[in-house]
């Protein structure tokens, strides 16, 4: 027998040593061992400088990257702008169909800003890049879409003759007659760029355009044209029939400024003869299509890190800005829709929190409005706090994330076909509108679906102007919604938008822009109106008195009802202090500027232009304290109990001024207790990255239960004391920051801040941190 061999299970044969069993090790595995398949799919997630590492690594994947363009169209560009380093890699994309890298290459050479070029023939050659790659980005999108290129070379020209803008519009119309495939959306935006000039030949000429691109099948050239010929049509009823018919097929299409248009004909008539049914329901689909992308939008800005504060105090500089440029509140509108769009899509450091809004400003003045914001205007806007390119950059920023979808639904859109449906006595309609931009200070107000909130809006200015019935069985079947389905939402726009108790600033200035533009005559001074009580509410509206509370848990699993108040980002908007010692301000400048009351004057005496820490902006919401809560959850806040100062407090007041014009302020948050009861001492968090700019925090049951949440099913809880009372014990407190002092000539100034953030590189901010043992710059405790 041989040896190692088993023949039986006997003993004898048992013995014999049998061979060992080797076991074979596992394949280890790698990024190239995936199929071919998921390997695409992992690398058109990268960004362009990770996937460059990537190519660099093995031929293999240098092959699979440089041979499958799906890799090159998807790949992302985030915080990334085209330079004489990077540009062939941006030329390369877009080539390959990425949409991102063809906006921004387009920008880029239109405003000259990245690309190199010499000043020799400087606006031929960036005129032709751009033309080309705005005519690519145009390409890649759905041709059912509105086109928008439009938007960066409508008018103003340079008069000088030289103009980039009037090469891209030549070139872009010399490529419509040799590109069939085009000719579509570049001729309609040929065609809007010639009706804003106010020559009659080049209105005509633009009308023919329209002609040819409806033809090419661009259906907002057909709607266009049919907006342009619909009101000669109105004195012939068959005429007029066939323009409603074809109204009712642009809409059916998708066109959705048709179907607007469609459902106010409708609202305020039956031009087709249908019956009174099919007529509700086609007004009540458009009601119904309205999509819950807001509530997705709502979360998605408090998932990065966006307190309903921070944006409470955006929108209020937007609607300071607005009403000094004298913009359309529908350009108002669809500003804040443009930044709630980009934030829920990606995070934004919070010094760069009033760049976006600005430049979204900029590009939807330039979509909607005739006069438009000025880049260089815009920039001085926010106190020269961003330069000329760090906005243009931001501009890309946002088309390109957006994907060119400047306009979306708002507020006022279903607004006006409510009000076509039944119209209102005209300083109702001035309430109506003035709670439909109350509403755009809250988050909160921002999940509900817009037609929605619009129809809560206009239940809610019934009730306050005691209108019967509330909510007719004609808004019912028009609209969908019942009274049931609006009154919570109704109860909650009441509590929010009328409630005392608003975020303000660092001289205890209350934050109300959107009050102070209607207490204009232009709107009746609605916003100098009193409004009713909450119980008066109530009993109108036939509920019990209750106040609605939001009780969703927080993204990050903190409580949402703690924010800090910050402190405006314009602060010389006519506004009024709680306590009246401001009767009145002067000169009505978004601008940020400081102006120091009498009381300020008093404890800090002459005043020295305060200069801000190098990593923050001049908007003063850009900065909000960290706690160790907040730097592991982003979301826990901590709060120091604030007492009234003892006569030895009182004596070291004027002691705690240690700051210098070259260094930067930290600052402490600050809770008040909720009776101001007992004393504890006072401890402060170090914060070397604060904007020097103070802050206000208030704990409001009414209004920031819900300011960090989405719109949930409403519990309610009793409710026995009026509105205005209902944080009463929860006294707002505030906390002072005092520069160093230097002799003035004057004993009242207005001051300009400075602000020496350098932003133009485009590079994400660093988190701030907190240091401890590290000195910080005093604060006057009041």
């Amino acid at each position: 027998m041989k040896a190692g061999v088993i023949h039986c299970r006997c003993s004898k044969c048992y013995e014999v040593p049998a061979r060992k069993r080797v076991r074979k090790r596992s394949v280890d595995l790698s990024l190239l061992s995936l199929p071919e398949e998921i390997l695409l799919y992992v690398l058109q997630c990268l960004s362009a400088e990770d996937l460059l590492s990537i190519r660099a690594v093995h031929s293999q994947l240098r092959d699979i990257v440089d041979n499958h363009s799906s890799v090159w169209a998807r790949v992302r560009f985030r915080d990334t702008w085209p330079s004489p380093k990077t540009l062939w890699l941006f030329e390369r994309a877009a080539e390959k169909g990425n949409f991102e890298a063809a906006v921004k290459l387009g920008i880029a050479y239109l405003y000259n800003e990245g690309p190199l070029l010499s000043d020799e023939g400087r606006a031929d050659v960036c005129g032709r890049k751009a033309s080309h790659f705005f005519s690519l980005a145009e390409s890649l999108r759905s041709p059912t879409v509105d086109p928008f290129i439009w938007v960066f070379i409508r008018p103003p020209w340079s008069p000088t003759g030289s103009c980039c803008k009037a090469v891209v519009f030549d070139r872009l119309k010399a490529e419509c007659d040799n590109n069939i495939e085009k000719r579509g959306p570049l001729l309609h935006c040929l065609a809007r760029v010639l009706q804003l000039f106010d020559e009659d030949e080049r209105r005509s000429d633009a009308i023919a355009m329209l002609e040819e691109s409806s033809l090419a099948g661009c259906l907002q050239s057909s709607y266009l044209l049919w907006e342009h010929s619909h009101k000669a049509s109105m004195a012939d009823p068959g005429r007029y029939l066939q323009c409603i018919r074809t109204l009712r097929d642009y809409a059916g299409k998708g066109c959705w400024e048709a179907q607007l248009a469609l459902a106010k004909v409708c609202s305020s008539g039956n031009p087709l003869g249908l019956e009174l049914k099919a007529c509700s329901d086609l007004v009540a689909q458009l009601f119904s299509s309205s999509n819950t992308a807001s509530q997705h939008c709502a979360q998605g800005i408090l998932r990065r890190g966006i307190k309903d504060t921070m944006r409470y105090i955006l929108v209020d500089w937007l609607v300071e800005v607005t009403t000094m440029k004298d913009f359309s509140s529908l350009t108002l509108h669809v500003t804040v829709g443009c930044v709630d769009r980009y934030l829920a899509l990606r995070s934004v450091p919070k010094a760069r929190l009033q760049l976006l809004g600005i430049a979204c400003m900029v590009v939807c003045t330039r979509y909607i409005s005739k006069e438009i914001l000025t880049i260089r205007e815009a920039v001085w806007l926010t106190d020269n706090t961003y330069k000329y390119e760090d906005l243009v950059r931001m501009m890309g920023e946002v088309v390109s994330v957006l994907v060119g979808k400047i306009r979306s639904p708002t507020l006022l859109d279903y607004g006006e076909v409510l009000l076509y449906l039944l119209p209102l006595e005209r300083r109702t309609t001035h309430l109506f509108s003035y709670i439909c931009e109350l509403s755009l200070l809250y988050s909160a107000l921002a999940a509900p679906p817009p037609a929605k909130l619009a129809c809560a809006a206009l239940l809610l200015s019934r009730a306050l102007h005691h209108y019967a019935p509330l909510w007719p069985t004609l808004l019912a079947d028009y609209t969908g919604f019942s009274k049931q389905d609006l009154v919570p939402l109704s109860v909650l726009l009441y509590v929010k938008c009328f409630s005392k108790d608003v975020p303000k600033d660092y001289r205890h200035v209350s934050l109300t822009g959107v009050k102070q533009r209607f207490e204009d005559e232009a709107y009746q001074h609605i916003g100098k109106e009193k409004v009713m009580d909450f119980k008066e509410l109530c009993q109108i509206l036939e509920i019990p008195e209750v106040v609605p509370q939001m009780e969703p848990p927080s993204p990050t699993g903190q409580p949402p009802d703690i924010h800090t108040f910050l402190a405006s980002p314009s602060s010389t908007s006519k506004r009024r202090r709680d306590d009246d010692m401001q009767a009145h301000r002067g000169s009505f400048v978004a601008t940020p500027t400081a102006e120091l009351s009498n009381q300020e004057e008093t404890l800090l005496g002459d005043i020295l232009d305060w200069s801000l820490d190098t990593s923050c902006s001049g908007y003063e919401g850009d900065q909000e304290e960290e706690s160790e809560g907040e730097k592991d959850e982003d979301s826990s806040m901590i709060s120091i109990k604030l007492h009234p100062l003892t006569e030895e407090d009182k004596r070291l007041e004027h002691c705690r001024a240690l700051s210098s014009d070259e260094d930067s302020f930290c600052g402490a948050e600050i809770e008040v207790s909720e009776d101001y009861q007992g004393q504890e001492p006072l401890s402060f968090s170090a914060d070397l990255h604060s904007s020097g700019y103070s802050s206000v925090q208030s704990v409001n049951t009414s209004s920031t239960s819900s300011s960090s949440s989405s719109l949930m099913p409403c519990t309610f809880k009793t409710f026995t004391t009026p509105l205005g009372a209902a944080s009463a014990n929860a006294q707002p407190g505030f906390r002072l920051l005092v520069p160093m002092q230097r002799p003035r000539g004057t004993s009242r100034q207005q001051v300009k801040r400075k602000n020496v953030a350098a932003h133009s590189t485009g590079e994400v901010e660093r988190e701030e941190e907190d240091l401890e043992g590290e000195e910080y710059a005093g604060f006057l405790s009041l």
